[in-house]
């Protein structure tokens, strides 16, 4: 089984995968790691040098990758999403067809106390209110919400195995 994390940044989905794939000794994949492996350059680098659509292009196909790796090697997985592949229709049929998704849910004024003002290493930060507000709804559509505010990645691990796997 293939558990894939979603949700805005800062919602935990990296920290949440690794404890969660830690708890079920399933591989943990990030997929922004795995991007900034497969290009040899980071996130910012690659919106400044292509812009948001040259990183979309970049993060389907490392979605795709990941994915088929996973499911031909028949491991069990957790996959932390970075916060817009759901932004592409391919990428949202991928995950909601090939994993058990799972939105991380958290309001934004907990994300900006998570990451302040600003962040320079999230290129899309500036405008969060407006990506939020376009996002959530794409969000929604995961198979299962987890509540994520006012909890450590520790218990919404928990919360996620009971909802998936102990169930």
């Amino acid at each position: 089984m293939i558990i894939s994390l979603t949700g805005f940044m800062g919602c935990g989905k990296s920290s949440t995968g690794r404890e969660l794939a830690a708890r079920t000794g399933a591989r943990f994949i990030d997929l922004d790691e795995e991007i900034v492996t497969r290009e040899g350059r980071s996130i910012p680098e690659i919106f400044r040098e292509g812009g948001e659509d040259a990183f979309r292009a970049i993060e389907l196909a490392a979605l795709r990758a990941v994915l088929d790796e996973a499911t031909a090697a028949g491991q069990d997985a957790v996959l932390a999403l970075g916060g817009g592949p759901l932004t592409l229709p391919e990428a949202r049929n991928r995950v909601f067809s090939r994993t058990r998704s799972v939105w991380l849910r958290t309001r934004l004024e907990t994300i900006r106390g998570r990451l302040g003002a600003s962040d320079a290493s999230r290129p899309l930060f500036a405008d969060a209110d407006a990506l939020y507000a376009r996002r959530a709804p794409l969000y929604a559509r995961a198979e299962l919400t987890v509540d994520t505010d006012e909890k450590s990645p520790a218990a919404v691990a928990e919360e996620i195995l009971r909802i998936t796997i102990r169930a």
